[in-house]
């Protein structure tokens, strides 16, 4: 009688770069490469804007949140027009990243993201006129991620979008508060309402 065999160990397949079933072609190739160095290195030799924007976009947690950390920097430095071509197009996944933390930082850069689309400079006052480009932006897009932000199931993204919106809500036009503003807290306690019933 044979003695019985020990279980295998489990393997990891995308990690050890063996294709996967019901994966194909170019993707089957991304994910079932193993990680390279090369993967976790940061090419620092990339102009700031190019950084940003490959590496927000990258696979690896670290390099987005890292990447997402630099969001409003890289805004003040490149200003309103490139903010506004380049930066935002990288904020639809990131509000819905799979990791907490980057979208919480994502939450606080926010504020100063919206307020370079705004004015050109994150150093303003109310008073200060404001782009319409960037208004526009601001008030149909931005708003809408942090909308979205301030409705995470996790409390620090909540908290990071709630900051954000209560200083933007300075800067939006008097006749818009109503719809984009007070209409926050309405649906959330509606639907703060809505889970106490069920």
């Amino acid at each position: 009688m044979m003695a019985p065999q020990a279980p295998s160990t489990p393997t990891n397949n995308a990690a050890n770069g063996v294709p996967i079933e019901g994966v194909s072609g170019e993707a089957n190739a991304a994910v079932a490469a193993p990680l390279r160095f090369e993967d976790l290195t940061i090419d620092d030799d990339l102009p700031l804007l190019e950084r940003v924007v490959r590496y927000c976009r990258s696979g690896i947690a670290l390099q987005r949140l890292v990447h997402v950390k630099m969001l409003a920097e890289t805004a003040d430095a490149v200003g309103a027009n490139a903010t506004i071509q380049s930066l935002t197009s990288l904020l639809p996944p990131l509000v819905n990243d799979p990791e907490s933390i980057i979208r919480q930082h994502l939450a606080s850069q926010l504020l100063p993201l919206s307020l370079t689309c705004l004015y050109n400079s994150q150093k303003v006052t109310t008073r200060s006129p404001h782009n319409e480009r960037g208004y526009k932006l601001l008030t149909t897009t931005l708003l809408a991620h942090l909308h979205t932000l301030i409705t995470d199931h996790d409390v620090d993204v909540r908290r990071a979008a709630s900051d954000s919106i209560s200083v933007l809500a300075l800067h939006i036009s008097p006749e818009d508060v109503p719809s984009l503003i007070l209409s926050i807290p309405i649906r959330l306690a509606a639907k703060k309402r809505s889970e106490e019933r069920r």
